[in-house]
């Protein structure tokens, strides 16, 4: 028995883990520091941003501006396209 504990228990956790992914915005932050052509020092403030921007993007209940449905079409981009031609393809359509 415990010898199946040793070797089940490692192997439950490796798969938990392996369904654990990225949240939409923690994707669309990457998507956004990946495809952006910013300086690297600015790293931390931009995913920091992008992820926040996305959050909040779905907490608006009055969206006036419509920014919030650009935040939420954008992040929908960053889970369809793992390539920066195709995030960016399909962020400039929504423009």
């Amino acid at each position: 028995m415990r010898h199946f504990l040793l070797v089940a228990l490692p192997l439950a956790s490796l798969l938990a883990a392996a369904g654990c992914g990225k949240t939409e915005c923690e994707k669309y932050a990457d998507m956004e520091w990946k495809c952006g052509n910013y300086p690297a020092k600015e790293e931390a403030i931009t995913r920091q941003m992008a992820q926040g921007m996305c959050v909040g993007a779905k907490d608006l209940k009055d969206d006036e501006l419509g920014l919030g449905a650009k935040f939420k079409a954008e992040a929908e981009c960053a889970k369809k396209h793992d390539d920066c031609a195709g995030y960016k393809a399909c962020t400039d359509a929504i423009k």
